[in-house]
């Protein structure tokens, strides 16, 4: 079951236990040199005092049935952290999408109806248009959305993910309606995920990621593809540029707030 990380309050779904202080630790804090173990120093001072390794105790368990012990894993994982819930729901929302021709129409944001169907602002953000679609999207969640919110904690990063679709689906649809004279529906995550790459853009700007192979800053990165949606916001093509740039916009501001308020933590 879930555990907050004793280091850094993180909530993992198969936390670690040091067999030396017997806390729980993330992946990121499971080595007793990453939480700066009191029981690891105990240990080498009693060794060094008596010449010889005590043995820890160890309870037996009763072995579980594997079957059962995979659903609890399952279910764990579903519930420790926001961004891997989000992502569950999503490959749920695909596969519906799939057996259900009408259901992404329900769902879809199209722009002449957000006050109609005010509900489309959010759905919209777990409906994907095909494969490709979705696995591109969910990289970025599963990879960047557990590191925001290991800084943030879950709560704000619901808020950081929400209003940052929100935001990209309302510039979108000005955008459509205003500017572009059409009214084609949107559906996918890009808006959201934007946000939360800008917002731990600013809170993070040291991490390093990879665009196509070329490593670089998460700020450079972010400013590239800024500046290619920009570009090609008017080029015509199938890619909901002002939503990008929207869920940007938001991000930053959100990432910008929260690190004058001081409230993330900092690796």
């Amino acid at each position: 079951m879930k555990q907050e990380c004793f280091y850094c309050g993180f909530k993992d779904p198969m936390p670690f236990t040091c067999k030396f202080c017997g806390g729980s630790y993330c992946y990121s804090h499971r080595l007793p040199e990453s939480h700066n173990c009191s029981g690891l120093t105990a240990y080498k001072a009693r060794a060094i005092e008596t010449g010889m390794l005590f043995k820890t105790e160890t309870a037996i368990r009763k072995r579980q049935n594997p079957v059962i012990r995979n659903l609890k894993h399952i279910a764990s994982v579903i519930t420790s952290n926001y961004s891997l819930t989000i992502l569950i729901l999503v490959l749920i929302s695909f596969v519906i999408q799939n057996i259900n021709s009408k259901y992404t129409y329900y769902f879809e944001l199209v722009p002449s109806d957000i006050f109609t169907r005010p509900w489309i602002l959010i759905t919209h953000m777990f409906l994907h248009a095909n494969g490709i679609h979705l696995l591109f999207n969910m990289m970025v969640l599963f990879f960047f959305g557990p590191e925001l919110e290991r800084r943030i904690g879950g709560k704000k990063f619901l808020g950081v993910y929400f209003i940052s679709g929100l935001v990209a689906a309302l510039g979108y649809s000005f955008w459509t309606l205003f500017v572009l004279g059409t009214n084609e529906p949107a559906i996918g995550a890009s808006g959201a995920l934007m946000g939360i790459f800008a917002c731990l853009a600013i809170l993070a700007p040291d991490i390093v990621v990879y665009v196509y192979f070329i490593p670089m800053k998460i700020t450079y990165a972010l400013i590239f593809f800024a500046l290619l949606d920009l570009f090609l916001s008017s080029s015509g093509d199938l890619i909901a540029h002002s939503a990008h740039l929207s869920g940007v916009v938001a991000g930053l501001v959100i990432g910008k707030y929260l690190k004058n308020t001081g409230k993330y933590k900092r690796y």
